[in-house]
């Protein structure tokens, strides 16, 4: 009879939840680690706010899905919170894997990681999300409680070397990990057909437009349609308030807006991607990113937290332009469009830098470590600062 698998409670956003933490989780349950490690998981999902106007970031974004949203998500939290304890003690995980963003994620978080400790179980949080705005903008008591919640992991995971230096630099002095994002195998495709007479743009909104570059983008629609420049560009998760403003400015026949798709779908809308627009103001490291290289996009990116150690060199797989800069973006859109072979070279070069880097394959060998670890340091064992690069596979100790 074989042992029985080791147990991972995965606490976060799962489906219907969307986006990154969402992605990743479901990529790591779906890996080869399945037959080593028996997840379990624990929804921290609220439900979505609709019509929201603005960025849906920050503490204030709480208020923005109406008084029924927020009493519902209120007592939905409270009621993740009680059953908790009961679901720990019951499912007895040998470790307890945490997703932490920013803001009120985090602080939701910290209570997951306070009471598995308290019920004395090995805790590996992963940090990710714009963690340094949320830093940032937190005052003095808040800034204690933050670094107090990075002490208590048994591991603390990150995404890239940014992030590791980043948290480094809050004193954390624990075993830290970088792990990367990554995609499955089997998801990097090669293109058959050539690029279409007309390039085909796209940008992934939410509910950060504003973070995530839309009215970066508006501007340069705005630069491109002046200059009688014929490009397909797209938006994807589009609010209802961004779709006004497209209409105000007159461009909203000018752009392809899509509400807010599945995994699958959102997929078969980058394999009709020619570049990909990544040119948020910050970023954690953007899963959207690493699927749209992986489906052979040219990108356009902005220098923001992990980005830089994704793309590369400047021209190499992307273009790197400064965040907010409107004309900029618009320039190397129409370069991009009238050069073809650099278009081609860029997107080759895009794939090829997932394959090697970003697959699961070695990620995973990451992540069966960090399990491996948190179960021999326990709860209370800390000490040591371990550095492990997902994309390098090379591991570094220093005490």
């Amino acid at each position: 009879m074989s042992a029985a698998r080791p147990k991972v409670l995965m606490v976060g956003p799962w489906p219907p939840a969307k986006g990154g933490v969402t992605t990743f989780m479901r990529n790591v349950t779906r890996s080869p680690l399945k037959e080593k490690y028996d997840f379990i998981p624990f929804t921290t999902s609220r439900p979505e706010k609709r019509d929201v106007k603005g960025d849906n970031y920050g503490y204030r974004a709480v208020f923005r899905g109406g008084f029924k949203r927020v009493a519902q998500g209120i007592l939905i939290t409270l009621w993740h919170l009680v059953i908790y304890p009961w679901v720990v003690m019951v499912r007895q995980p040998t470790v307890i894997q945490v997703h932490a963003n920013d803001f009120q994620a985090f602080w939701e978080a910290s209570l997951y990681v306070l009471m598995g400790k308290i019920i004395r179980r090995p805790i590996v949080l992963r940090i990710g999300g714009a963690f340094n705005r949320f830093w940032e903008s937190s005052g003095a008591t808040a800034r204690i409680a933050i670094q107090w919640t990075l002490r208590q992991p048994s591991l603390l995971v990150v995404q890239s070397e940014y992030w590791k230096n980043y948290l480094s630099g809050l004193g954390r002095t624990g075993p830290t990990i970088v792990l990367n994002n990554f995609v499955p195998e089997t998801l990097p495709e090669k293109r058959t057909a050539p690029a279409p007479a007309v390039l085909r743009f796209l940008l992934y909104c939410g509910w950060a437009q504003n973070q995530k570059g839309a009215y970066v983008l508006l501007n340069a629609v705005r630069e491109l349609v002046a200059r009688d420049v014929k490009v397909d560009v797209t938006l994807m998760a589009v609010t209802n308030s961004l779709r006004d403003e497209f209409a105000m400015a007159g461009l909203d026949g000018h752009v392809r807006m899509l509400d807010f798709l599945s995994h699958d779908e959102a997929l078969a809308t980058l394999r009709r991607t020619d570049v990909f627009l990544q040119i948020s103001s910050s970023e954690g490291f953007p899963n959207m990113l690493l699927e749209a290289m992986a489906l052979g996009c040219a990108a356009i990116v902005t220098p923001v937290g992990a980005v830089p150690e994704v793309v590369g060199a400047d021209g190499e797989c992307a273009f790197i332009i400064p965040s907010g800069d409107a004309a900029m973006l618009a320039e190397r859109m129409i370069r991009l469009a009238v050069d073809r072979r650099l278009l081609a070279r860029m997107a080759a070069a895009a794939q090829a830098r997932i394959v090697e880097r970003f697959t699961e394959q070695m990620a995973v060998q990451e992540l069966d470590h960090a399990y491996q670890r948190a179960m021999q340091s326990g709860p209370e064992k800390q000490g040591g600062v371990l550095g492990v690069t997902a994309s390098t596979g090379n591991r570094s100790r220093s005490n």
